[in-house]
């Protein structure tokens, strides 16, 4: 059978007698959604890709403190979750970082973790209308409170299930469907408020033309 093939659980086994090649497996596996995860929480490519990258090194040679009672996938996402967050606070602490809403990339705008995500086939004009649709969601997704953040990240940014959120987060799956309930609240009234200012935008836009 092809290592690509193999269940988590023999390639972790695999990976605790020696295999490099079996964590290898799974680097490839989950490496996308790790850094997804990271530039959830950093904004930031480079410094998202150095952060998971940081994460499985920990998770090599923490195998060994892997007991299996949650998924190793869920175990490695809170490596990487808190690897993250790590790295936010050093970058806080060493001025490096403004709060997401002020960081930039290095050619003076934002960036996105829609920027890592392959392209769909789609027209130009499709691609674009999805992708800034996307973005004002994730714009606003930064803006809930961290807990309520961290959920719609792994949920909606990740594709996890529920019950791996909560797993993640060593949240109850109860506490995860509260947040999500009170963020989906949140996100509606940040997505209005920033349509409104769209439309405004818009329309200023419009008398500049004709004036």
């Amino acid at each position: 059978m092809e290592p690509s093939a193999l269940s988590d659980e023999t390639l972790v086994t695999q990976a605790r007698e020696g295999s490099r090649d079996a964590f290898g497996v799974l680097v490839s596996r989950y490496q996308l959604q790790a850094i997804m995860m990271a530039q959830g929480v950093l904004r930031n490519s480079e410094s998202a890709k150095d952060a998971s990258q940081n994460a499985f090194a920990k998770a090599y040679f923490g195998l060994a403190r892997f007991r299996g009672d949650a998924k190793f996938k869920t175990w490695l996402f809170r490596i990487v979750l808190n690897e993250a967050k790590d790295v936010y606070r050093k970058e806080i602490t060493r001025g490096l970082f403004q709060f997401w809403s002020g960081r930039e990339g290095s050619e003076g705008e934002e960036e996105s973790i829609l920027e890592i995500i392959p392209s769909s086939g789609q027209s130009p004009r499709e691609a674009f209308e999805a992708q800034e649709t996307k973005a004002q969601l994730e714009r606003a997704i930064y803006e809930l409170p961290e807990r309520e953040r961290e959920v719609f990240v792994l949920r909606y940014l990740n594709g996890l299930a529920l019950s791996e959120v909560a797993e993640t987060l060593g949240m109850a799956l109860g506490t995860v469907k509260a947040h999500l309930a009170h963020g989906t609240v949140k996100l509606k009234s940040i997505l209005s408020a920033s349509a409104k200012t769209g439309l405004a935008g818009r329309q200023v836009g419009s008398q500049m033309k004709s004036i």
